[in-house]
C-alpha cells in the first residue's frame, strides 16, 4: 500500500480511492446530464492507464485504484438522482469530501494528486 494511504484510516482512504470514480462521472454529467457509453469506456480506460502514465509519485495510488475502479464507478452510478442538475449536485458533494483527506496528505503528494484528477475529468469530458 502507498505510504500516504497507510496514513489513512479506512474511511478517509475509501474516499480518497473513489475520487476518481466521483470525478470521473461528474464530468461525464457536466456535459449532457447523462453518462455515456464512451464516457464509460474512457473512463475505465484511464483508470487502468494512470497505473504507469501518472506521476511516478502517484503509480501506487492509481494501481490501487484501478483495483476498485469499476466497482466504485458503478455503485455511485446507480446512486446518481435523476434530474441533471442533482447529479451534478451530488457528485459535487460527495468530492467535498475529498478536501480534509487531502490536508491528511503530504502538501506535494496532495498537489500531484489534485492536478491529476483534474487532468482526469478534462480526458473523461473530452471523450463524449
Amino acid at each position: 500500500m502507498p505510504t500516504e494511504l497507510s496514513k489513512l484510516d479506512q474511511i478517509d482512504r475509501d474516499i480518497l480511492l473513489r475520487a476518481p470514480a466521483v470525478v470521473a462521472l461528474l464530468a461525464a454529467v457536466s456535459d449532457d446530464g447523462e453518462v455515456s457509453e464512451s464516457e464509460i469506456a474512457a473512463s475505465v480506460k484511464l483508470a487502468h492507464l494512470r497505473t504507469y502514465t501518472s506521476k511516478p509519485i502517484l503509480h501506487n495510488y492509481y494501481s490501487k485504484v484501478d483495483e476498485v475502479f469499476e466497482q466504485h464507478f458503478n455503485d455511485i452510478l446507480a446512486q446518481l438522482p435523476e434530474e441533471w442538475k442533482e447529479k451534478e449536485r451530488f457528485l459535487e458533494n460527495r468530492l467535498l469530501n475529498l478536501d480534509p483527506v487531502l490536508l491528511k496528505l503530504d502538501s506535494i503528494y496532495a498537489e500531484e494528486l489534485i492536478t491529476s484528477l483534474k487532468s482526469f475529468a478534462k480526458h473523461v469530458f473530452k471523450s463524449n
